[in-house]
């Protein structure tokens, strides 16, 4: 079997998911090196949201990057690889802004915070168990099996999910473009809630994260912290049928949508400003709004037809295992590398 080596040169925790890829693809006996280079600042990646790989005398970088907003990092990682796989891939941008790049970049798929207990970036475990300690949860705990999920079809009225944050668009140094796109999605995300609670009742499980910003905007939705940390979220995630997912920062793909496919979830997400590989469709993985008033007809949709409903489900975990799944992601990935003198 072809040796891989991966470098990681930060301690971003959006790495994670590609790092335990690469962890299981070495428990199932792939000859995987690992190096930590986390703390090395004179590593020229230090600090950037990227893991390296060299495999079958190729160099390749995963680029975890919510958007394009680090051109530059993006160029220097481009410049240095053969193959250049993308969280946030679009192939207008990648035409736009590295043209002469643009056949090294490749999509790499639904990211989200999936870790091993041996994934040399997590938080130490001293430090976890200080966090266990005052009441909160360690990030240690979020392995895959936190998320997956066997589909069932819905059993009574569907319960439909949507927990969500607000980012504060008063905060110093925001560019322009950054404080009216939080501004816009802040505003969706309350017009979601308020009209899935006006709408499904006690069928809808859902608000907001409690932060100043959301207290000062729009405290009524808030709900109390101990109903949306992390291990609550996952039990409430796991309760529901039907689970919302809106556009996230840099027109990102939410990681909540990657949960919600892990976990076998039927899907009303927010359209998609970037492509993910394996065929993740509209109208098979999830269904497409874009106001709130699509949202709730998408979900009217699927509450009353259980057999689509479950179908999606099904739909979500062939997804999840053949797509998503943090080892057949990346080995997704190096499958694409050709052997040396093929």
């Amino acid at each position: 079997m072809d040796a891989v080596k991966l470098t990681i040169p930060s301690n971003i925790y959006h790495l994670d998911q590609i790092i335990t890829g690469f962890l299981e693809l070495k428990e199932q006996g792939w000859d995987v090196t690992i190096e930590n280079q986390s703390k090395n600042e004179e590593n020229p990646f230090y600090g950037l949201a990227v893991l390296l790989a060299q495999y079958r005398g190729k160099k390749l970088v995963y680029d975890l990057w919510d958007g394009y907003q680090d051109l530059p990092g993006m160029e220097k990682g481009l410049a240095w690889c053969d193959f250049y796989f993308k969280r946030s891939f679009s192939r207008e941008k990648n035409q736009r802004f590295f043209l002469q790049y643009a056949e090294k970049m490749r999509p790499l798929g639904l990211n989200y915070h999936v870790t091993r207990r041996d994934d040399p970036i997590n938080e130490s475990l001293f430090k976890g168990i200080a966090k266990e300690l005052t009441g909160r949860v360690s990030l240690r705990r979020f392995t895959r099996e936190a998320f997956e999920e066997t589909p069932a079809p819905c059993q009574g009225k569907p319960k439909i999910l949507f927990l969500a944050q607000l980012w504060d668009d008063g905060e110093p140094g925001l560019t322009p473009g950054t404080r009216q796109e939080r501004r816009e999605i802040n505003a969706m995300r309350l017009e979601i809630l308020t009209a899935l609670r006006r709408r499904f009742g006690e069928d809808f499980i859902g608000g907001l994260v409690d932060t100043p910003f959301a207290r000062e905007r729009a405290p009524e939705l808030v709900l109390p912290r101990k109903d949306t940390e992390r291990r609550a979220y996952l039990r409430r995630m796991h309760s529901a049928d039907i689970c919302i997912g809106t556009m996230g920062l840099h027109e990102s793909i939410g990681w909540k949508t990657a949960e919600y496919v892990a976990a076998a979830k039927a899907i009303v997400n927010e359209k998609l400003r970037y492509e993910v590989p394996g065929g993740f469709a509209e109208g098979k993985n999830y269904l497409e709004f874009t106001t709130a008033e699509a949202c709730v007809a998408a979900v009217e949709r699927l509450a009353g037809d259980a057999e689509a409903l479950f179908a999606m489900k099904q739909a979500n975990a062939d997804y999840y295992q053949n797509y998503l799944r943090p080892d057949v992601l990346v080995k997704n990935t190096l499958d694409q590398v050709p052997r040396e003198n093929s």
